[in-house]
């Protein structure tokens, strides 16, 4: 009686998933969420949003505060979409999911960065944006997840 013993049949026969891809779909998942709740609430609420920009700064008019919080909105959205795609289908072992969830991480570590330092002044938003942007990148260039996601353009 013939049985399939295969890797792919037997559910036991893939490896167990490594503390860093654990560490990396959470803190990933967790942006995700910041990111999309963030352009979620800034559409939602985008009048009041930019009438306080206007009436806070002598130098901006409507049009360019209704440009940037539209900018705000893609940005946000955009990053929020594609790490929470990365946290998804990192653990199915999707190659392209490190390096999107790679390169979207480091991305908005250098926005909250740069804009932190142009704004002058650390919030608890922004602390803990940078702070789970840098775990998702060291979590994802760590040699035990490079071991267990396939390489890019590797045939299984």
């Amino acid at each position: 009686m013939p049985t399939d013993q295969t890797p792919a049949a037997d559910p036991a026969a893939r490896p167990p998933i490594p503390t860093s891809v654990r560490v990396a779909v959470i803190a990933m998942g967790v942006l995700a969420a910041l990111m999309l709740v963030n352009a979620g609430l800034t559409w939602y609420a985008f009048d009041t949003f930019v009438d306080a920009l206007v009436e806070g700064n002598d130098d901006v008019d409507r049009g360019q505060a209704e440009t940037a919080l539209r900018q705000n909105i893609l940005v946000y959205g955009l990053l929020g979409l594609l790490i929470a795609l990365s946290a998804w289908f990192l653990p199915r072992r999707q190659p392209w999911a490190r390096w999107v969830g790679l390169a979207t991480s480091a991305a908005l570590a250098l926005l909250t960065i740069f804009s932190t330092l142009l704004a002058g002044g650390v919030t608890v938003f922004s602390l803990l944006i940078a702070v789970l942007s840098i775990a998702a990148v060291t979590s994802l260039m760590a040699r035990t997840t490079r071991d267990y996601v396939p390489r890019l353009g590797a045939r299984s």
